[in-house]
């Protein structure tokens, strides 16, 4: 259940400390302070939210004026925000964020970056045509992948995680059990099912229908499937910027929350007119972004993460996987003060029409 009690547990604090800053700051959008703020996003659909707000002009509308920077994987714009060149940055619940926040991050987890929600998640499990015919089809199916190659683009990814997970629930070590074969990016995985180097992998849609498209497989299940409402990734923040620029923060989080309950509502309608925005800014053709839909990710309407999901993934590199050497707590990993002051002033006056 993602409104678990031990969630909003730990929400209580920083909901008064937002409760208290919309009380000595009604309204941040009324004041229009220009401020500037770099990105880090990843050209995928599911960064929809972002292209559905710039092109809306729900930046501007809030006086911010929004710098994009575009990187392969979410991993890869890390270095960049902690080496103060980002302001924030989408950031996977990866094993090396999860080894950096134990060691003292200079960034704080601000905001929803899309979910597993049952119908709406955009993993799919893709197997060889060899494992559909053993049988490799469902998830309680997983333990079938013993001694199987698996392909991920990286250790400690969101790929690893439910396929591990789902390996792990199906009685196996996903430390041992699996031969997991990294360093592919998703195109270059799917050809590697294809020609016989890899019997499973897990692969976002739309790229995932090359599979059958091209008879190298089938998809045989979803990510959510394994794990409903995984939480993929989150807005990370430096806090120096955080600090210093509160409003801003807030204001972006009231932006991409909007434009996250339109992407929301465009992805169950196949809107023709978000589609267009999300294909110029992706360079995905239309129709295979209309043929991922409703799959696009599903982003939460307060903008506040699937807490448990993001420490659930933690203890998997720490004590399943032994990636993380150390501790992290929710206090570490979170400051969603902006995602809870920006969900009360939309529903107190909503800048955006």
């Amino acid at each position: 259940m993602t409104r678990s009690l031990d969630r909003r547990r730990f929400l209580s604090t920083t909901a008064a400390a937002a409760a208290a800053a919309t009380i000595a700051m009604p309204h941040v959008a009324r004041s229009q302070e220009r401020a500037k703020i770099r990105i880090g996003v990843v050209p995928l659909i599911s960064s929809g939210p972002i292209f559905v707000a710039q092109a809306k002009g729900f930046f501007d509308k809030v006086g911010l004026d929004v710098e994009i920077r575009y990187f392969a994987d979410g991993v890869l714009a890390m270095p960049a925000l902690i080496a103060g060149e980002l302001d924030a940055t989408v950031a996977t619940l990866n094993a090396g964020l999860f080894n950096t926040v134990s060691k003292g991050a200079p960034f704080k987890l601000i905001l929803d970056r899309g979910s597993e929600k049952p119908g709406s998640g955009s993993m799919t499990i893709a197997a060889s045509n060899d494992m559909v015919k053993a049988g490799m089809t469902a998830p309680n199916k997983m333990a079938l992948l013993k001694g199987k190659k698996v392909a991920i683009q990286a250790p400690g990814g969101i790929d690893q995680y439910l396929i591990g997970l789902g390996v792990q629930r199906a009685g196996l070590d996903p430390r041992t059990d699996v031969n997991w074969s990294s360093g592919l990016a998703y195109p270059d995985i799917v050809k590697a099912i294809g020609a016989g180097q890899a019997d499973a992998a897990n692969v976002p849609v739309p790229l995932g229908f090359l599979v059958e498209k091209n008879n190298f497989g089938k998809l045989v299940f979803a990510g959510y499937d394994i794990e409903p409402n995984t939480q993929l990734a989150c807005w990370a923040m430096s806090q120096k910027y955080l600090q210093a620029n509160k409003s801003a923060a807030v204001r972006f989080a009231m932006a991409h929350t909007h434009a996250g309950r339109l992407y929301n509502k465009a992805a169950a309608a196949k809107d023709p007119e978000v589609i267009k925005i999300i294909s110029e800014a992706t360079k995905v053709p239309p129709p295979l972004i209309e043929a991922a839909a409703p799959r696009w990710t599903w982003f939460n309407d307060d903008g506040q993460p699937n807490i448990e999901s993001c420490m659930a993934q933690g203890r998997f590199w720490t004590e399943q996987m032994k990636l993380v050497s150390g501790s992290v707590t929710k206090e570490q990993l979170f400051d969603l003060s902006p995602a809870i002051e920006a969900n009360a002033q939309l529903a107190t006056k909503n800048p955006f029409g």
